[in-house]
């Protein structure tokens, strides 16, 4: 079920609840109120009748003697005087019943009814010949009992009629907040819906380059603005993704020439001197490392690192780490200079690999012999080398993947290492930078939130 869908059910079912609530309470209630009026009616015309002595004129109209010749039984009041009752009649204390009104049916006798004493009053609805009659009860003055009903059928035909417009009132008040919430709901999910049919275009035609137009307000714009971030997100990693590839067979393309060409003079080793074949093993041992390098910085690029640990790092103390190694296998001097060292939250692995590649970098194009130096200051590390240093066209591109200066392409490298270093402190929420050194030579390095 959709959502359109139940919203508009939830806002139907909580109009029909209340709705039907209303209508039975207000059924109940003029119920009520006919069947109140109807015992007032019966107790004022009961207690008027019962006050005063008004008989028919021939002084006992339908009565008859008793056995022995004993006295008539009571007469009944005129019968203008019992209205709008339908029904009444007098019982004598021997069960003797007198109807008052011509043509009205006898009303129901009960032992409860002749055992009522003076003051008290019976109500209770009674069928007669298939018809209900509200009866009254009471004690007459001169002796036995006095019973007057009205018919309940005027009562039902209102009641009935009420019933209809109360299922009317239920329907109407049903269907239009129904009505309003189906509209209501087809304004709140419209962007959802756009944004439903975006996600399947994306997913049956990976065009990830489709803008995402959908608007609205509150969650459901929050909601369409993270899926345009995120599907923004895929889109650059996608990219990223297909650059590396290109850039990487585009890079792997010359040493693999340079290779093939190699071991295609291997075959014929047997014809060539002693000097050649040593030259030509060296270019393949070359191109070897050179591939290893370059295979081992691509897939340091392109590996996941969501699930490196994020830890408080000192800076200072992974610099002096990273100065002591590459001292051991450069055999040069590397010193580390900490005016202020600083702590980060990173990856302290990911942020070794940096300062590493920064240094090894330096040491490259160091003469030989020549000292490195490292400075920590606060959350900037800095890598400080005496080397050619970099000329200003290249410095705003030596952090691009396979970049090379145009002096130094000759050289061994990938020029994936400060590419390395720019996605290690991009994902750090750092940058990068390049400068001349003083007195020659280049400070490379980048600097970190703290």
């Amino acid at each position: 079920m959709t959502l359109r869908w139940r919203i508009t059910l939830i806002l139907a079912a909580v109009a029909l609840a209340v709705s039907v609530s209303a209508a039975a309470a207000a059924y109940l209630s003029t119920a009520s109120q006919l069947r109140s009026s109807i015992d007032d009616t019966l107790t004022s015309r009961a207690t008027a009748v019962n006050s005063t002595d008004g008989r028919e004129p021939d002084g006992g109209r339908g009565g008859h003697g008793g056995p022995g010749g004993a006295a008539d039984p009571p007469g009944c009041p005129a019968a203008g005087q019992f209205q709008p009752a339908a029904a009444a009649q007098l019982v004598a204390a021997d069960g003797t019943v007198t109807t008052c009104i011509d043509g009205a049916p006898t009303l129901p006798v009960t032992a409860q009814d002749r055992a009522l004493a003076a003051g008290q009053t019976a109500l209770r609805t009674v069928t007669v010949d298939g018809q209900d009659y509200r009866l009254l009860s009471t004690p007459w003055h001169d002796g036995g009992i006095l019973q007057i009903a009205r018919g309940l059928d005027e009562s039902k035909t209102l009641l009935r009629r009420l019933s209809l417009q109360l299922l009317a009132l239920v329907v109407v008040a049903t269907a239009v907040p129904a009505a309003l919430g189906w509209l209501i709901a087809t304004r709140v999910t419209r962007p959802i819906v756009k944004l439903r049919d975006s996600t399947r275009h994306i997913a049956a035609t990976l065009d990830l380059s489709e803008p995402v137009a959908v608007g609205g307000s509150g969650e459901v714009g929050s909601l369409a603005a993270s899926f345009r971030t995120m599907v923004a997100a895929v889109a650059r990693s996608r990219e990223q993704q297909r650059r590396l590839v290109s850039d990487a067979s585009h890079e792997m393309r010359t040493p693999l020439t340079s290779l093939r060409s190699n071991v295609e003079l291997l075959g014929k080793i047997e014809r060539l001197p002693e000097p050649e074949r040593r030259e030509v093993v060296a270019d393949v041992l070359q191109d070897i490392d050179e591939l290893s390098i370059l295979l081992g910085e691509l897939v340091e690029l392109a590996s996941d690192t969501a699930a490196d640990a994020v830890e408080p790092v000192n800076l200072a103390d992974l610099a002096a780490e990273v100065a002591a190694r590459a001292q051991r296998r450069t055999r040069r001097p590397i010193t580390v200079t900490a005016r202020s060292p600083g702590e980060v939250i990173g990856s302290s692995r990911r942020l070794e690999r940096a300062i590493s590649n920064l240094v090894d970098n330096a040491v490259k194009y160091s003469a030989d012999g020549a000292a490195v130096e490292i400075t920590v200051d606060g959350t900037a590390v800095a890598v400080l080398d005496r080397g050619r240093g970099i000329a200003e066209d290249d410095r705003a591109r030596i952090f691009d993947r396979f970049y090379r200066a145009v002096d130094v392409r000759s050289e061994p490298g990938s020029g994936l290492g400060l590419a390395i270093v720019e996605e290690i402190v991009r994902s750090h929420g750092g940058t990068v930078f390049a400068a001349p050194r003083d007195g020659g030579g280049s400070r490379v390095g980048f600097t970190l939130p703290g």
